[in-house]
């Protein structure tokens, strides 16, 4: 697979150099970018696997969030949002899982080019800033829980999920301007990639910076103040720590997954800008490791919901009730006379539930 799909540094040219003056000299070998072994195969595998398990996973936690009856958890509105942003993000997986297998040719059109990179700058940057609203909500609880409540309100939680998503509209713009299909390295056919301007690398850096690094930085400034209150004697009563061990696993694993990712997109934006310097063997390591990287981080939007059915024990019971019921209801609709039994049952109990009438 090669590197510029979907993520490419440098796409539109088989020609790296790094060499710092972010033009090659004339005596200088290009660092052409080579295939990682077996990508063709394992890439578009994972996509697929992560596009139905999100798919499925995401579908369900907003299926149980937003048809809840009676009050939601206020960390419920931000996992909901959260879940949103998941769904977006997988359901382009089929398109990238399509060109990796195609050895980066991009089959669809330079409008699904465009759309796709919108969807996916766009959804990680609402799930960073949700994940940044979720923890400082949990550190407010834990902390401030009487100077918050007004923060703490199921409106403000409303109101800071559709600021995240504004400022995800905003992020993945750019990537409407600077994605388009550009000719394949050596290969007939186009691929969707990142128009070669220095220009457009700082602007991904930029971005990277304001959408992925300061989202990241206070979340763990919000867990590293949570977890040094929470080694003081509590004041107001015990802390319930399931809550804040299901939180922390959801954070976790979003910082585990996109945190390579960005670092190696970071740092092959300042070696495309001539700012740092890199050996041509070294090149090559890195665009392998971000095509994994790139793996890693499309197979977080199904980690989620496999977080909340392992420790969320709501979120578990919502979950088998509403399997019980979907097959409940498949049994009875494929047996005709199950509704009948069903109505006999009822008249039964009701007359057995009924008082007697009264005497004359």
């Amino acid at each position: 697979m090669p590197s510029a799909a979907p993520w490419s540094p440098s796409p539109g040219t088989g020609l790296w150099d790094y060499s710092g003056s972010g033009a090659p000299e004339e005596d200088d070998e290009p660092c052409a970018s080579g295939e990682l072994p077996h990508a063709r195969a394992f890439v578009p595998a994972l996509y697929l696997a992560a596009f139905a398990l999100g798919v499925l996973g995401n579908g369900l936690v907003v299926r149980l969030l937003a048809w809840r009856r009676g009050p939601r958890r206020l960390a419920d509105t931000f996992v909901l949002h959260l879940a949103a942003a998941d769904l977006g993000l997988v359901l382009t997986l089929p398109l990238w899982a399509a060109a990796a297998a195609r050895d980066g040719s991009w089959p669809f059109g330079p409008a699904l080019c465009k759309l796709s990179c919108f969807a996916l700058a766009a959804s990680r940057c609402a799930g960073a800033l949700l994940l940044a609203g979720l923890a400082a909500d949990r550190y407010l609880a834990v902390a401030r829980p009487l100077r918050a409540r007004l923060l703490r309100s199921p409106r403000c939680a409303r109101a800071l999920c559709r600021g995240a998503w504004a400022a995800a509209v905003l992020a993945g713009v750019p990537a409407l301007v600077s994605r388009d299909l550009e000719p394949l390295p050596g290969a007939p056919g186009s691929q969707c990639g990142e128009r070669p301007s220095d220009a457009l690398q700082v602007l991904g850096l930029l971005l990277l910076l304001l959408t992925c690094a300061l989202p990241l930085g206070a979340t763990l400034f919000c867990y590293c103040r949570l977890a040094r209150r929470l080694r003081r004697p509590p004041r107001l009563g015990r802390v319930p720590r399931a809550p804040l061990r299901l939180i922390c696993a959801v954070e976790g694993a979003f910082v585990g997954s996109w945190l390579p990712f960005g670092t190696l997109r970071a740092v092959l934006h300042l070696a495309r800008l001539g700012a740092l310097p890199l050996p041509c063997p070294l090149l090559q390591a890195l665009r392998w490791g971000l095509t994994l990287a790139t793996c890693l981080a499309f197979g977080h939007s199904c980690a989620n919901p496999l977080i909340y059915l392992l420790l969320d024990r709501s979120f578990r019971a919502r979950a088998w009730r509403l399997a019980h019921g979907l097959s409940s209801a498949s049994s009875r609709s494929g047996d005709p006379s199950a509704d009948a039994r069903g109505l006999a049952e009822n008249g039964v109990r009701a007359l057995t539930a009924s008082p007697a009438p009264a005497g004359p």
